[in-house]
C-alpha cells in the first residue's frame, strides 16, 4: 500500500466528489490504481472526471470485488450498510476492539482500489456499489418494520394476538408487530428450543433468507421453521421464502459484523518430503498417460457417434469407462482433456464420429514426460469443467461430455487460484485436509468461491488423478506448468518436462517372464516395449511394476497383427531377464501352428483348409450359419460376406483364421487405425494476468495530469463568446486569435461539433479568414480548420 502524501501540498480544501478526491491522489497512487484495476485504463480516460465515471461502472466494481478477501469485503459491506454519511469510527464499532486496526487497514485497501473515498470525516462508497453487493450486505436482512410492512393485516392478526397487541390496519399493524417483536427479542430467543436456535444462528450468519414451502400457512406447529414464523422471529416475504429481521440477527451475532476473521485460518499440513510428493504424483502421471492411450485406441477401434445436440452420449461414455476400468467421471475427464489437447476430434464427414487425430500418432512417439506435459497444460488452461458432466442443466437435461454446456470461462482462473494456494505451503508439506484448502479459498476470494465449493473440490480431485498434485501438494515438476499457465512462458513446458524426467523412474527395456505365464515389467516400459506387450499380452495391473498375462487369445492378437511365431519367440527371448518357461514356448508354437490353417480370401470370399475335418467343424458351428457358407470342394468353402466379416466371426467362434493373398501367402488383413485431421489448438488459451505495461500506465497518468492543467488554464484565462447573439464571434475573440497567430502562441479552444457535443482542442493557429481558424494540433502535422461560430472559449497557453 502506497503512503499518502500531504494533500495540502497539492490541492487544498476538502473533496466533495469522487472526482475531486481522485485529483488529490499522487501520480504514484494513480499508477497503483491502474495496476490494480487495468480495465480503467483501457481505453485511456480523457480526464479525471472520465476516470471517476469509469471507477463507478458496475462491471468494473464487480471485477474489483472479486479480488477482495472476506474481511475486507465485510468492511466494505458494513460501509454500504451504514450509508454514505458514515465514518471510520462508526465502522469500527461493528467489530471487536482487537480488530479495529485491521478495519483501518481494510479501509485503506478499499481506498487503494477506489471502492470508497473519504473527506475529512466521512467514508463514501462509490457509484453502484450497493447494487453490485446485492440486497443483503454483511449477510443482514431488512429491518423488522420494513418486513412487517409488507404483510397483510389478516396475516398479521394472529401474531398481534400472541403479542397481546390490539388489531390494527397497515401501516399501524406492521409497526406494532415490529415493535412488539423487537421489544421481546431476548424473551423470544430464550424460549426457542435448540432446533429453532440452530435455524436462527444459520440465518444470522447470512444470507438471512431461507426456503419454506407455503410459508404463510399456519400448519404443523411442531416444525421448527413454522414455529419461528408463528412467533414472529421469521417473516414470510413470499409464498416459499422467509427472512430473518436485522434486529434479531444483530442480537444473535457476537459482533454486529459477524464472525469474519482478519486473517485466514492456516492450512494444516503434514511433512512428507519433496521426494515422496514427487513420487506420488509421478505414479499418477504414468497411469494417466497409459489410460489416455487405451482410451484413444478404444475410440479408434469403435468410433462413438456424436449426439445430434453435440457431445458424447451417456452410453458411449459408460462403454469407455468399462474399457478403462475407471469411474465414468474419470473417463469424462480424460475425454475432455484429450479433446482439449488436440488428440481427439470429431470428423466432418456425413457420418460424423469421434476419432483420434493425426497429432495422436506424434504424441505416441514422444517420451512419457512430454506426453503428460501436453495433456496437463491443456487441463490447466481449458475453459471447461468436466465435473459438470452427468449433472442436470436448466432444462433438466443431462450435461453430456464434449458439449457446450460444460464451458465455463472462469474455470482456468479457479484452477490457478487453488494451485497457487498449494504452492504457498512449506516445501515438502502436504495439506492434511482438503476442506482446509477450500476454506482458505473461500476466505481469499469469497465472491468467487461462494457458489463454487463443489467445483473447487472437483478440481482438486482432478489434479490428484492427473498427477498435477501428489498427496495433495504441488510436485516440483508441476510448478513450471502452473507458472507458465499464468505467464505464458515459452520455457514452461520444457522446464516441466525436464523436471518430470528426473522425477519419473527410468524406463525399462526388459521384463521377467514367470512360470505362470505372467510378464512382470519392473518399471515404466519403453514405448516400443509397451506396444509389443500390448499386442501379445493382456495388462492385469499397473503401478511401480506392470503385470501382463499371456494366453492363446493375446498371442493370437499378435499373430493377427502380422507377427509370426518366430517373431514372438525372438521378442520374449531377447527382452526377458529370466529363461523362457517351456510352457510359453509350447503355447507360442501351438497357437502359431493353428493360426492360418484356416484361410479366408475374397472371391466374393472363401475359406480353404487342407484339413477337411476343420471345415466340417466350421460348417457345424451354429453361430456361423448366418454367413451362408457353401462347400464347393472338400477343402474349400465360399461365402457372400466380406473377408473382414468372415475373419471377425470366425475368431469370435474360437477359430484362428488368417487372410491370404492371391498367391496363397498369409497377409496382415488389418487397416490402419482411422484418424482425422489435427484440430487447431485455438481453444487452449493461456491464463495471464490482465496487466498493462508500466510505460502505458505512466502515459495514461501523464495524459490525465495534462488534461487537468489544460482545464485549469482554460478556466483561468478563457474569454467566453457572447451568448446573447448565438453564432457571432466577438471582436475581442478575433483580436485574441490574430495576436496568437502573430506571436506563434498555442491556444486552447472550447469547441462544439455538429452534434452539439462540447470538447477542448489545443491548436497552433497559422491563419484566420473566411470564417475559419486554421492551424496544427501538437504532435500532428496535418492542417485542421474550425468554424468560428462553433468556438465557445479561447485561451492562450503559451508561445
Amino acid at each position: 500500500m502506497i503512503a499518502r502524501p500531504d494533500v495540502s501540498d497539492r490541492v487544498r480544501g476538502t473533496p466533495h466528489t469522487l472526482t475531486d478526491w481522485l485529483r488529490r491522489r499522487s501520480d504514484d497512487e494513480l499508477i497503483e490504481l491502474l495496476r490494480r484495476r487495468p480495465d480503467l485504463a483501457l481505453p485511456a480516460p480523457a480526464d479525471v472526471a472520465a476516470l471517476a465515471s469509469r471507477v463507478s461502472v458496475r462491471s468494473s466494481i464487480s471485477r474489483a470485488l472479486d479480488s477482495l478477501d472476506a474481511f475486507t469485503l465485510r468492511v466494505l459491506e458494513i460501509i454500504v450498510d451504514l450509508g454514505p454519511e458514515t465514518s471510520v469510527e462508526a465502522v469500527r464499532t461493528w467489530f471487536d476492539a482487537a480488530e479495529h486496526g485491521a478495519v483501518t487497514q481494510a479501509i485503506a485497501v478499499l481506498q487503494d482500489w477506489v471502492l470508497v473515498w473519504n473527506d475529512d470525516v466521512r467514508v463514501h462508497p462509490v457509484g453502484a456499489l450497493s447494487e453490485v453487493l446485492g440486497p443483503y450486505p454483511a449477510g443482514l436482512g431488512r429491518p423488522a418494520a420494513e418486513l412487517y410492512a409488507i404483510i397483510s393485516d389478516i396475516a398479521l392478526a394472529p401474531l398481534l394476538r400472541r403479542l397481546g397487541l390490539p388489531p390494527a390496519t397497515q401501516p399501524a399493524s406492521g409497526n406494532s408487530a415490529a415493535s412488539g417483536i423487537v421489544g421481546r427479542i431476548d424473551q423470544l430467543l430464550a424460549e426457542s428450543p435448540p432446533a429453532e436456535r440452530a435455524i436462527l444462528d444459520r440465518l444470522a450468519d447470512g444470507p438471512p433468507i431461507g426456503a419454506l414451502r407455503n410459508a404463510g400457512v399456519e400448519a404443523d406447529a411442531t416444525n421448527p421453521a413454522r414455529s419461528l414464523v408463528a412467533r414472529g422471529l421469521l417473516v414470510p416475504v413470499d409464498r416459499d421464502t422467509v427472512e430473518l429481521p436485522r434486529e434479531i440477527a444483530l442480537r444473535l451475532r457476537p459482533h454486529p459484523a459477524g464472525s469474519v476473521r482478519p486473517e485466514p485460518n492456516p492450512i494444516a499440513t503434514v511433512h512428507r518430503g519433496a521426494e515422496v510428493i514427487d513420487g506420488g504424483g509421478a505414479s499418477r502421471v504414468l497411469d494417466t498417460v497409459r489410460l489416455i492411450e487405451v482410451l484413444l485406441n478404444a475410440i479408434a477401434d469403435d468410433p462413438p457417434v456424436p449426439l445430434r445436440s453435440g457431445g458424447l452420449g451417456v452410453r458411449e461414455l459408460r462403454r469407455l469407462a468399462r474399457i478403462l476400468d475407471v469411474a465414468e467421471s474419470v473417463a469424462a475427464l480424460l475425454v475432455e482433456i484429450t479433446f482439449e489437447a488436440g488428440l481427439l476430434s470429431c470428423s466432418s464427414t456425413v457420418d460424423a464420429a469421434y476419432l483420434p487425430t493425426t497429432e495422436y500418432d506424434s504424441w505416441l512417439r514422444r517420451p512419457t514426460a512430454a506426453r503428460w506435459v501436453q495433456v496437463s497444460a491443456a487441463w490447466l488452461t481449458m475453459t471447461r469443467l468436466p465435473s459438470l458432466i452427468g449433472d442436470r442443466d436448466d432444462r433438466d437435461k443431462t450435461i453430456a461430455a464434449l458439449s457446450t454446456d460444460v464451458e465455463r470461462h472462469s474455470a482456468p482462473a479457479l484452477r490457478l487460484q487453488l494451485l497457487h494456494l498449494l504452492e504457498q505451503l512449506p516445501a515438502g508439506h502436504a495439506p492434511t485436509s482438503q476442506d482446509d484448502v477450500l476454506n482458505r479459498l473461500a476466505w481469499g476470494a469469497p465472491r468467487r468461491a461462494s457458489a463454487g465449493r463443489a467445483v473447487a473440490a472437483a478440481i482438486l480431485e482432478e489434479a490428484a488423478l492427473l498427477g498435477v498434485t501428489g498427496y495433495g501438494a504441488i510436485p516440483d515438476y508441476a510448478r513450471p506448468l502452473v507458472d507458465g499457465a499464468e505467464t505464458g512462458s515459452a520455457r514452461a513446458d520444457v522446464n516441466a518436462t525436464e523436471a518430470l524426467v528426473a522425477a519419473l523412474p527410468a524406463e525399462v527395456e526388459e521384463f521377467l517372464v514367470q512360470p505362470d505365464l505372467t510378464v512382470v515389467v519392473p518399471g515404466p516400459p519403453a514405448s516400443e516395449l509397451r506396444r509389443e506387450l500390448a499386442l501379445a499380452a493382456d495388462l492385469e495391473s499397473t503401478g511401480g511394476a506392470s503385470v501382463y498375462r499371456l494366453g492363446p487369445t493375446s498371442l493370437r492378437r499378435a499373430l493377427d497383427a502380422g507377427r509370426t511365431g518366430s517373431d514372438l519367440l525372438q521378442f520374449f527371448t531377447a527382452r526377458s531377464r529370466t529363461p523362457l518357461p517351456q510352457a510359453l514356448r509350447y503355447l507360442i508354437n501351438d497357437v502359431a501352428t493353428q493360426h492360418g490353417r484356416l484361410r479366408a480370401g475374397s472371391g466374393t470370399s472363401y475359406l480353404r483348409c487342407d484339413d477337411a475335418s476343420l471345415l466340417d467343424r466350421v460348417m457345424a458351428e451354429p453361430t456361423l450359419e448366418s454367413l451362408g457358407l457353401q462347400r464347393i470342394a472338400p477343402t474349400v468353402l465360399v461365402c457372400t460376406s466380406g473377408i473382414s466379416t468372415i475373419l471377425e466371426r470366425l475368431r469370435t467362434a474360437g477359430f484362428s483364421p488368417a487372410a491370404e493373398s492371391a498367391d496363397g501367402a498369409i497377409v496382415t488383413y488389418a487397416a490402419d487405425s482411422p484418424r482425422v485431421a489435427a484440430r487447431p489448438h485455438s481453444r487452449v488459451a493461456r491464463v495471464r494476468r490482465h496487466d498493462i505495461g508500466e510505460a502505458q500506465v505512466r502515459e495514461v497518468v501523464g495524459r490525465l495530469r495534462a488534461s487537468e492543467k489544460l482545464a485549469a488554464a482554460v478556466s483561468q484565462s478563457a474569454i467566453r463568446v457572447s451568448q446573447q447573439i448565438p453564432g457571432v464571434t466577438s471582436a475581442s475573440i478575433l483580436e485574441l486569435l490574430r495576436q496568437a497567430i502573430r506571436n506563434e502562441q498555442t491556444i486552447a479552444l472550447g469547441y462544439v461539433d455538429d452534434t452539439g457535443r462540447p470538447s477542448q482542442r489545443t491548436l497552433m493557429p497559422i491563419s484566420l479568414g473566411g470564417g475559419m481558424i486554421r492551424g496544427h494540433i501538437p504532435d500532428d502535422h496535418r492542417l485542421h480548420s474550425y468554424p468560428l461560430q462553433r468556438i465557445t472559449t479561447v485561451s492562450v497557453l503559451g508561445g
